[in-house]
């Protein structure tokens, strides 16, 4: 089952490049302990202005709660957003 979310987030790092290491959503900091799942979305359909790029992460948090988390990276302002909660 999941909860969907949707809302921006602020993701920090250890260093960059490289993997996030955690997240501030909804004035919460979460560590991320574990990264289970990456993968990246490209879209090639669309027309070069249009098109969506996007990192899907499903990752495990300090917290012991797992959630899928995605960079927006396509054309415009790139931005984090928290998709959804993810319940065993």
């Amino acid at each position: 089952m999941r909860e969907f979310v949707g809302d921006e987030i602020e993701v920090h790092f250890a260093r960059k490049p490289g993997p996030p290491t955690s997240f501030t959503w909804r004035g919460a900091e979460y560590t991320i302990t574990k990264i289970e799942a990456m993968r990246r979305v490209l879209d090639s359909r669309s027309p070069w202005y249009r098109r969506r790029h996007r990192d899907y992460y499903v990752v495990n948090t300090d917290t012991g709660e797992t959630f899928r988390i995605y960079f927006h990276r396509g054309p415009g302002r790139k931005y984090w957003v928290l998709y959804a909660r993810l319940e065993d």
